[in-house]
């Protein structure tokens, strides 16, 4: 149980309202001695956007009305309201393309808030605040938009702008997807901090059995099509699938990875008639390779890092991280972005700087999007 969860089994009793009853999961009659019971929001749905509520056992089918909330209290509820101050915008974002504003206003919150509950679990504590103001804040410019979309249904079509309201409805859709990325984006970001503060060798037994869940299920795929279980696909190419990713590896110098690789596929040939890689395929030489490589990255990440200065910026070599950075005075315009990205480059709030690994190709990418004519290795 989080502490977020402890702290909402300890809050007072609260009124059971139509703006919490949907995040609400024990109840009580006011003033009763007698212990909560369950409450189940929109436990059956009538059709037609029409819901029951029922409290106690679900079987009993005891049915709980709106207007007999005013008898209850909360006890426990699921998780806090994030976003109730805006339970109002929401209904009335509905009122110009639902016949049923309320119900749809409330599914909204209802379906955000817990969205926001989950995404919480996966943010440090310290971030929530951030995130919960920074979720509000898109979520109610998103209402915003939405109000202002309108169905004739609704409204008549006596003098509907049909291209007022489709400019409307992408507006809506624009300030929708905002939403989406921004949250995306942050998650990612969350997953990769999480990922960089595992230990080493958690790192390295996670990316292991990720790389056998691959590797396993194209070698099945191959055993099958060897033994006519599976027809229709081309043998080499599950072959070379598994030759490229584990090949990734050993191009990474991550020699444990490639060696578990290898064994995987040999004990897997011993159990099979014919073998699903065969020895004089060069998969086998891919463990000294990665050795090899290691031994290289070793030396390189021993040199001492390299800058160039350059107009709005500085380059860096960083050995040490295997990356090549860039680092602006002042943050890259829209284009200019996009074009990092499209080239490889991408930003890293821990180092401050747009940066990819550092090969060849990536200082080709560099000399491109920053229009140096001249750019050693």
């Amino acid at each position: 149980m989080t502490q977020t969860e402890r702290d909402m089994q300890l809050v007072k009793s609260q009124p059971l309202t139509v703006k919490n009853a949907h995040r609400v999961a024990m109840i009580r009659k006011k003033e009763s001695t007698e212990p909560p019971v369950p409450f189940h929001f929109r436990k059956k749905h009538l059709g037609m956007e029409s819901f029951v509520h029922f409290s106690g056992k679900p079987e009993d089918e005891k049915e709980l009305r709106p207007t007999d909330f005013k008898d209850w209290e909360v006890t426990e509820f699921k998780y806090p309201g994030y976003l109730e101050d805006l339970w109002e915008a929401a209904c009335n974002a509905y009122r110009w393309s639902s016949f049923d504003p309320d119900i749809r206003g409330e599914s909204d919150i209802m379906i955000y808030e817990k969205e926001i509950h989950d995404d919480l679990k996966r943010i440090p504590a310290e971030r929530h605040e951030e995130y919960i103001a920074a979720y509000k804040q898109k979520f109610a410019a998103q209402l915003s938009a939405l109000a202002r979309c309108a169905s004739p249904m609704v409204t008549g079509r006596s003098g509907f702008n049909v291209y007022k309201h489709e400019k409307a409805n992408r507006t809506y859709q624009n300030r929708c997807e905002e939403l989406r990325r921004w949250r995306d984006r942050i998650l990612k970001t969350m997953e990769r901090t999480k990922e960089e503060k595992l230990p080493e060798e958690e790192k390295q037994e996670k990316a292991w059995l990720s790389l056998k869940r691959d590797i396993e299920s194209s070698a099945d795929t191959i055993h099958e099509l060897d033994t006519g279980k599976c027809r229709g696909y081309n043998r080499a190419l599950f072959v070379s699938s598994i030759l490229n990713k584990v090949s990734t590896y050993a191009g990474h110098g991550e020699v444990e990875i490639v060696q578990k690789a290898v064994e995987f596929i040999s004990e897997y040939n011993t159990r099979v008639k014919k073998p699903i890689i065969t020895p004089r395929n060069k998969f086998f030489t891919l463990p000294e390779t990665a050795r090899e490589i290691r031994e290289k990255l070793n030396i390189v990440k021993g040199q001492e890092n390299r800058e160039l200065a350059f107009e709005g910026g500085t380059l860096v070599w960083n050995y040490g991280k295997n990356r090549l950075q860039i680092l602006f005075d002042r943050i890259p315009e829209d284009d200019k972005r996009k074009e990092l990205k499209t080239s490889g480059f991408r930003w890293s709030p821990k180092n401050k700087a747009w940066q990819r690994q550092l090969t060849p190709h990536a200082l080709s990418a560099a000399k491109r999007v920053l229009n140096l004519q001249t750019l050693q290795p």
